[in-house]
């Protein structure tokens, strides 16, 4: 939830009352990284670690896609851009 939150606050306009495109892709990425952890909890438990590993990567890739739209919002004179899950 609070992701995205984040993301309504940098990727909205005042002016606009509408979600955009960018807004609706990192609430799809949000969802995804949802899923990703709901299964990576599972997984880990059922102590299953191919499936964990690729849940962790499926995950990552997620997050660092929601990262990279919210990225583009931030300007150098607002501060430094959000570093990607490595």
């Amino acid at each position: 939830l609070k992701m995205a939150l984040f993301a309504t606050q940098m990727l909205t306009s005042p002016n606009f009352t509408g979600p955009n495109r960018e807004l609706l892709v990192s609430r799809y990425y949000i969802n995804e990284c949802a899923f990703a952890l709901d299964g990576l909890a599972k997984s880990i438990d059922e102590r299953d670690v191919s499936t964990s590993l690729a849940l962790w990567e499926y995950g990552q890739d997620s997050f660092n896609s929601y990262l990279s739209i919210l990225n583009r919002s931030i300007s150098p004179k607002v501060g430094d851009k959000i570093d990607l899950v490595s």
